[in-house]
């Protein structure tokens, strides 16, 4: 926790220009995980997220209460909970995972929910709970190395028959993320859950991003895919 807090008193002093600046830099990514870990992610990195996504949660937990009708989900990479409370005020049960301590003192602390640590790239770790009838994941995978990305699918894979899932693309000006490690096209990761027997559902996923486009959801949660287990 103290390596949360010290990185957010950094985070603090600092404009987003500088902060853009010094991730521009090659050594941030390897001294920054050598420094911090995964406590980058901190008070005020979460703050800025809920900030930004305010809006779109809502539109995001409309469209998926209303199309996939869940009575469970389990939102894997959970950050401080603001897509679960839309949800829960939705009437769904919902529980979220995430590595974060920052985020999982917002998400329990300030919003009262079910959620526990877990670490998406630990070997043998099973999610608790599962299965659900969705599994949730927004923005969460492009933070893990290649290494882990079949891992996290198979958690996903476990969790529920039907994903709904953003990941961040490259983008054309080649700038990432905070700790983007595996920034890739929609079908780098159709074809990790093909492996798992899943498939892509090309109308939902078309009909949500159609849905959040005239939503105004912030660019990066507008382009989910939905994917089912076959058959």
């Amino acid at each position: 926790m103290l390596r949360s807090v010290v990185f957010n008193t950094l985070r603090k002093a600092t404009s987003p220009a500088v902060r853009g600046w010094i991730k521009s830099s090659p050594l941030f990514i390897p001294v920054s995980r050598a420094l911090f870990g995964t406590q980058v992610y901190c008070d005020s990195y979460f703050r800025d997220i809920e900030r930004l996504e305010a809006t779109s949660v809502t539109a995001v937990a409309d469209w998926i209460v209303a199309n996939l009708r869940p009575a469970s989900v389990i939102d894997i990479g959970c950050g401080p909970g603001h897509q679960m409370k839309a949800l829960v005020d939705r009437g769904v049960k919902v529980f979220g995972v995430d590595i974060a301590d920052s985020a999982l003192a917002i998400a329990k602390g300030e919003k009262g929910l079910s959620v526990q640590a877990f670490d998406l790239t630990k070997p043998g770790a099973v999610l608790p709970g599962v299965p659900y009838d969705l599994a949730v994941s927004c923005e969460v995978a492009e933070h893990l190395p290649a290494e882990h990305a079949p891992r996290f699918v198979e958690h996903c894979a476990s969790a529920s028959s039907v994903v709904y899932l953003t990941a961040a693309e490259p983008s054309a000006d080649g700038t990432t993320g905070l700790h983007h490690f595996n920034e890739q096209p929609h079908e780098y990761w159709i074809e990790l859950f093909a492996k798992r027997g899943y498939a892509l559902d090309a109308g939902l996923t078309s009909d949500a991003q159609a849905h959040h486009a005239g939503k105004g959801v912030i660019s990066y949660l507008a382009r989910p895919m939905v994917l089912r287990r076959k058959g």
